[in-house]
């Protein structure tokens, strides 16, 4: 029972925390596709800790670190923007705390005052500190509002390198900082654009389906919507994970909530180009990775089914 029971928390901890590659402890990466943590066999479940998740309505705030186009700018704001109210974002709605509050299908985003361009500021090489830093700047340059309700996402350009392990490591992550704003716990995340440095790690169409071309067709910017998806999903069900004692929220022997679903997408269709998508948000095509639903009702270990939406 001993050693079951340490297997278990190995597992668990090789899935959800993170101790080389300069990360803090808190940050939850999604691995590149073929490294990411399978659930045990059994069915995926996914268990209540006693965190808090985040209740209020999620305000998105996107800082754009290097050279974006116009192209992919349009498409990562684009989805964003359709996530509001969206059957795919509802399925976030299924986690809850201890007090009964649950996660609301808002996200609020509105590029022309939630999105910010840094301009290389730390040069082509940024860490996870350096990153942190990004978001602080953003925010007491008032360039963004500092708003604990808020996810901020840094998405570094296709020639911006993270030796903490960006391809190697993680395609993505998100955590809560306690060193971004002083006195308060802001959630952010890294995506980065793996167009030119991973497309067979970090982007679906590429890694799984060897499509020649993506839904929107800017394949590093349709690959970060997936990413974005992923730990967004994360963050709002989980905010404060392993942020100190009892912190977390809902976890599992494969992670979070998008750990259970990663790389998998369900049934696809083909664009007229020939790009495998499974979602229509808004009009547009995307490739969005299917997300674990809580189906069950009590604070304990409860069942999960990886759908697209609802």
């Amino acid at each position: 029972m001993k050693k079951c029971l340490l297997s278990c928390v190995i597992c668990l901890c090789f899935a959800t925390c993170v101790f080389a590659q300069g990360l803090p402890r808190s940050m939850h990466v999604l691995r590149p596709y073929g490294q990411q943590p399978q659930p045990p066999a059994g069915g995926k479940t996914i268990t209540y800790n006693g965190g808090p998740i985040m209740s209020a309505p999620t305000t998105v705030y996107v800082i754009y670190y290097g050279t974006w186009s116009t192209r992919a700018t349009t498409v990562v704001d684009n989805f964003i923007s359709a996530l509001n109210g969206s059957p795919q974002f509802n399925v976030n709605t299924t986690y809850f705390d201890k007090t009964g509050a649950v996660v609301q299908n808002t996200v609020l985003y509105d590029p022309k005052v939630d999105s910010y361009v840094d301009n290389y500021s730390f040069g082509k090489n940024i860490n996870d500190g350096q990153i942190q830093q990004v978001v602080a700047n953003a925010i007491s340059g008032g360039h963004l509002p500092n708003d604990v309700n808020g996810v901020y996402f840094v998405l570094t350009a296709t020639d911006v390198k993270d030796p903490d392990g960006f391809c190697s490591f993680f395609c993505g992550y998100h955590g809560p900082s306690t060193s971004i704003v002083q006195g308060e716990t802001i959630k952010y995340s890294m995506v980065g654009n793996a167009a030119t440095q991973c497309p067979s790690g970090c982007i679906g169409n590429t890694a799984i389906y060897h499509d020649k071309t993506s839904p929107n067709g800017d394949m590093g910017a349709d690959g970060a919507v997936s990413v974005i998806y992923h730990e967004l999903s994360e963050t709002v069900s989980d905010p404060e994970v392993n942020l100190g004692f009892n912190t977390t929220a809902w976890n599992g022997a494969f992670g979070e909530n998008g750990d259970a679903c990663a790389w998998m997408f369900g049934t696809t269709k083909l664009t007229s180009k020939g790009a495998h998508y499974n979602n229509v948000m808004s009009g547009h095509p995307y490739l969005i990775q299917l997300m674990l639903r809580n189906d069950g009702t009590s604070l304990g270990t409860d069942p999960g089914t990886c759908v697209k939406g609802k």
